[in-house]
């Protein structure tokens, strides 16, 4: 469906997935320790009518390694290159989690090259964000998850993970995840600017979970001024994080997604 290579353009070597030129340009960015595959689900009906453009962020799938560590300047950077080097019109991106704030993050910084923004339940506040991700619940979580990171994929399964969570954490490098285990997001975001949406002209679609269910984007978040703009739509999602993304055309927030697609 995607054929993959890899891409020399960026700093770190990075797993590039491409779909055929049967559309649009669509740049699907996935989150944070997950790898381009957690879209498949989605992808027959994307491919269709769209050239989808995917790849793993460092340190995550198939993509290079850094000796130096990780941060989330070194994400967007990577992220830029490819927009760089592949959006040869202006392009719709769609990300989850951490992706969705690479893609806003993009809109913002190269308005000309974006067209519009999909974002699945992705964190727009940097203070509540970081606060969130320093709690103790999410500070062990994150030092059990870089525990099994690297881990051979037999292990993991032994362990009792499913084949495809298995798979993409044997992809994973455990370094991905230091600031996260040992409770210093900040420093992870420390050369990130916030969001500034009065610089973001093009449509936007925000989503939600629900907190309530492990999701991430918090309802502290949620301003006025932010929703009240007129190139932002928001739908909330009576589900977690992950969206059933995994539920693929039956997926809540794919159908809002098609939905926004279609009106552009």
């Amino acid at each position: 469906m995607l054929r993959e290579f890899v891409f020399d353009g960026a700093p770190i070597p990075l797993n590039i997935a491409e779909g055929p030129q049967n559309g649009p340009l669509l740049f699907l960015f996935h989150g944070f320790t997950n790898r381009w595959q957690t879209f498949l689900p989605i992808l027959p009906a994307l491919t269709r009518t769209w050239q989808v453009i995917a790849f793993d962020h460092r340190g995550h799938g198939s993509s290079g390694r850094d000796p130096d560590g990780y941060d989330a300047a070194g994400f967007y950077r990577d992220a830029e290159s490819v927009l760089a080097h592949f959006a040869t019109a202006p392009a719709v991106l769609l990300g989850h989690s951490m992706g969705g704030s690479m893609a806003l993050h993009l809109a913002q910084a190269y308005p000309q090259k974006v067209r519009a923004v999909i974002t699945g339940d992705t964190s727009i506040n940097l203070p509540i964000h970081i606060e969130v991700m320093n709690n103790r619940r999410n500070t062990k979580l994150f030092g059990l998850r870089r525990r099994l990171a690297g881990q051979l994929y037999a292990g993991l399964l032994q362990r009792g993970l499913a084949p495809e969570q298995a798979l993409e954490m044997s992809q994973l490098d455990p370094a991905v995840m230091d600031y996260h285990a040992e409770g210093h997001v900040e420093r992870f975001f420390a050369d990130t600017p916030g969001l500034d949406f009065s610089r973001i002209n093009c449509p936007v679609l925000l989503t939600q979970a629900n907190p309530d269910k492990g999701g991430l984007l918090q309802n502290a978040e949620l301003s006025q001024q932010v929703l009240n703009l007129p190139n932002v739509s928001f739908v909330r999602f009576d589900c977690g994080h992950d969206l059933e993304i995994e539920s693929g055309p039956a997926s809540p927030f794919f159908e809002a997604a098609v939905k926004f697609l279609q009106g552009l």
